[in-house]
């Protein structure tokens, strides 16, 4: 009755049906506006309103009641609506889910049982808002990605995140078998039955905090308070507390304690008090309305939640395969740790690294187990979500330094993500070390934050059909979810410095999105700091400390993954799994270590010297085990003809490990493309050629002393480059080249350089793809500074944009393919 009475105030009358798109549409909002006005200033999320609502929109449109215009009008009236929705919180509040989230979660698209697509109009004229509002953080708009979605539908959502950073994800394929297709978003990404489920939330337990407990004596590692008795006594049996600090941390003791001793004891004590919390909620608060809109028998959901995976993950890392000893104060208590080999390589979470992702699944594993096994309030179910909002920041700085390397205050990793700045293999490595979280032990939810710089996707189109191929990638794999923000860290910190400038600017955090400038300072910080993934060759090698070139002892070859069945051996400084940059489709990107010339403008110097791999087992991998990295990748390489490009140092240095790597890519239907700037002659060539699909020739001059002076070899070397196009002209004429051109003022881009760059490239007739533009820019200058070496353009400038535009206009008028690269 008190809704029919909240409307009536309002001068409608929701008794009878509706019977018109605009009727239907005020009805379903003052439900929820009756809803909104019990609730006590929480999460009240919108539910799945947009194939409901299309069933009154085509019967209007078909009888004449209403225009596309006019159901895009009221559409737009309700998001409006939603976006004025405020609830009275105290600042604390705020400190934890800060910007005044409201999260009017809305679900849309999906599809039904039988796979069928679900996306209709409607559904688009919610994404629409996004263009004819500009972007907001409400309502929280959620696709329900499923395989089956249509592909135009696929790639409007791609672009509307690339333009706005204001969707999230969530993948239907691996719901829709839990609950069917009527099911919706609650909260932020928490899958639940339309009114079937209910939940009573209770945020998340700091799981950094219990690990250091366990190193603490059962004590907090900043207070001092003794928090669990149990701990207590075990570590006084194992000697752990003041006067360990020279022997190294027993990963096997911490893994006991942790796994068997702290996850228990924290899964009672978060049982009970959550008990507590909402047996005194109903007796004071209880929903009337909401639960009059569910079925007689509600099935009810405790939604427990765990903070700080990543920095458990990394540190039980870091003591399992390095030693790490503690540094403790007066009371004993750890203040910092030490590792026994600071230049060791330890695996972290977020490289598609089982060794530690392992130990992320663990943890969300045990934690669900104990907490399953808790009586809970009304019988209600266990669930677990790794999922932080914005609360990271405070948890960190509540927490002390970690084995992991994580200092005191610091801020956590949000929701699932890794640590910012550890992910270094790239966005697909990133994604698989999340998607490896099983969803049968996190049904609450498990956040994925996920941003790309704006030139990460490719240019024009393009970038929608590879966002969308990113998403079917990451689904496939059972992700679960994914908030996608396409943002650029110019931008972001012009934004932070004068937010009054950016007043709509949106980004997605751990679950819903929010205003850049209704972040605390503080976090806006955190967020300029998170992992922010490329696809430019400029940033894909990376500068690893731990890599000492001259080493003398021998790798054990034969026990290198395929050696015995033929696999070559080669030299490998690093993969960046994601680039869109380097041939077509989404391609791995491998970076073989040894390159003869010593270009200026090098942007990997650490790649240049020749590294034997049987001498220098830090960059040894076999044929066969580098293959089978990339095909854990396949899903998202195969569209759009994807796969792997070899890039150096230079490739050709290498021929029979890079010529058994295509032979082997092939195998797994993918494409090959080859990076290089040419080395060898036509022997050498041979080996490789037969199994390329795509070359991309940088060209560092067409006068062969002009490219002698950029790459610092003789003019006699250099004429290689143009005999080797030539030479697949003649005699690969399926292979695609891309001729590379790096524009450097008064050098390459002098009218008779671009003149002979145009005449070679119709010279190269059908095999001919483009020339890719590359303005020179200093990117790489501080990789030369690490390395103690003195940078060679230190006088030369960024090549100005305007100047690039106008040579791309010369080479097309011209009449040859051109690309303006955005590295």
């Amino acid at each position: 009755q008190r809704p029919y009475n909240m409307a009536d105030s309002y001068g409608v009358d929701i008794r009878q049906p509706s019977k018109s798109f605009r009727e239907a549409a005020q009805a379903m909002w003052l439900g929820h506006t009756a809803a909104l006005k019990e609730q006590d200033g929480a999460a009240m999320s919108v539910g799945r309103w947009d194939g409901f609502l299309d069933i009154y929109a085509e019967r209007d449109l078909e009888s004449g009641a209403a225009t596309e215009s006019d159901l895009q009008e009221v559409i737009d009236d309700l998001v409006i609506k939603m976006r004025l929705v405020r609830h009275l919180r105290p600042p604390a509040y705020n400190e934890l889910f800060s910007g005044d989230p409201t999260w009017l979660t809305i679900a849309l698209g999906g599809c039904d049982e039988s796979g069928r697509s679900m996306v209709t109009k409607t559904t688009y004229r919610f994404l629409h808002t996004l263009t004819n509002l500009s972007p907001a953080p409400e309502p929280n708009m959620t696709v329900l990605w499923s395989e089956n979605l249509p592909d135009n539908f696929k790639e409007y959502c791609a672009k509307q995140s690339i333009d706005t950073s204001s969707i999230q994800y969530e993948n239907d394929d691996m719901m829709r078998q839990i609950f069917g297709c009527d099911y919706a978003i609650a909260c932020c990404v928490s899958g639940m039955r339309v009114g079937v489920d209910m939940q009573f939330f209770g945020a998340r337990t700091n799981a950094v905090k219990l690990l250091l407990m366990c190193l603490n004596g059962g004590r907090d590692e900043l207070h001092g308070d003794k928090l669990c008795p149990e701990l207590e006594a075990e570590c006084k049996k194992l000697g752990i507390g003041a006067g360990d600090e020279n022997r190294p941390i027993n990963y096997e003791d911490v893994e006991r304690l942790f796994f068997d001793v702290a996850i228990p004891w924290m899964a009672k004590l978060y049982a009970d008090t959550m008990n507590c919390i909402h047996y005194s909620h109903d007796r004071t608060s209880y929903e009337n309305i909401q639960m009059a809109l569910h079925n007689s028998n509600v099935n009810r959901l405790m939604a427990f939640g765990i903070a700080g995976l990543s920095v458990v993950a990394d540190s039980m890392a870091a003591l399992k395969y390095d030693e790490v000893y503690p540094i403790r104060d007066e009371d004993g208590l750890t203040i910092g740790f030490r590792r026994g080999h600071p230049n060791r390589e330890i695996p972290q979470y977020g490289n598609d690294d089982d060794r530690v992702d392992s130990l992320a699944v663990k943890v969300v594993s045990r934690l669900h187990e104990e907490l399953d096994k808790q009586p809970l309030y009304r019988g209600a179910k266990a669930t677990l979500s790794v999922l932080t909002i914005t609360s990271n920041l405070v948890y960190g700085k509540a927490t002390g330094s970690t084995p992991d390397g994580r200092v005191q205050g610091e801020a956590f990793a949000p929701g699932a993500n890794p640590m910012h700045g550890r992910d270094k293999n790239g966005a697909l490595a990133s994604l698989s070390s999340v998607a490896k979280l099983p969803y049968s032990k996190c049904m609450d939810g498990i956040s994925n934050t996920f941003c790309l710089l704006p030139n990460a996707l490719g240019q024009g189109n393009g970038r929608f059909k590879n966002l969308a191929t990113l998403l079917d990638g990451y689904f496939s794999h059972q992700g679960h979810h994914l908030n996608i923000n396409v943002l650029s860290p110019d931008v972001l910190r012009e934004a932070h410095a004068h937010p009054e400038k950016f007043p709509n600017l949106t980004i997605r955090v751990s679950g819903y999105a929010v205003r850049f400038n209704r972040l605390t300072p503080e976090q806006r910080e955190e967020v300029m700091a998170r992992t922010m993934h490329s696809a430019s060759v400029v940033t894909m090698a990376k500068r690893d400390n731990d890599h000492e070139l001259y080493q003398s002892e021998e790798a054990d070859v034969r026990s290198m993954e395929g050696i015995d069945l033929g696999a070559k051996l080669g030299s490998v400084y690093s993969l960046e799994t994601f680039s869109t940059t380097d041939g077509p489709g989404i391609r791995t990107n491998v970076f073989l270590q040894g390159c003869p010339k010593r270009c200026l403008f090098c942007c990997n110097p650490e790649t240049q010297a020749l590294a034997d791999p049987k001498k220098h087992p830090e960059f040894a991998m076999s044929s066969c085990e580098l293959t089978s990295l990339v095909g854990k990748y396949s899903e998202w390489l195969k569209p759009r003809g994807g796969g792997i490009t070899v890039s150096g140092g230079e490739a050709l240095v290498q021929p029979d490990f890079v010529s058994d790597v295509f032979q082997r890519v092939h195998g797994l239907g993918l494409t090959t493309c080859l990076d290089t700037a040419c080395y060898g002659n036509k022997p050498r060539w041979d080996k490789v050629l037969p199994h390329t699909d795509h070359v991309l020739l940088c060209l560092k001059g067409m006068d062969n002393d002009v490219a002698a002076r950029v790459a610092q070899v003789s003019p006699e070397e250099m004429a290689k480059s143009k005999e080797f196009a030539r030479y697949i002209r003649d005699q690969y004429p399926n292979i695609k080249i891309t001729l590379r051109w790096v524009l450097m003022k008064d050098i390459t881009d002098t009218d008779s350089e671009l003149d002979a760059l145009v005449d070679f490239a119709k010279e190269l007739g059908s095999v001919f793809h483009a020339v890719e533009l590359i303005p020179y820019h200093e990117l790489g200058r501080e990789k030369w500074t690490a390395l103690n070496m003195a940078y060679p353009l230190d006088d030369m400038s960024a090549y100005k944009a305007d100047d690039a535009v106008n040579v791309k206009e010369r080479l097309s008028n011209a009449g040859i393919a051109v690309v303006l690269s955005n590295v």
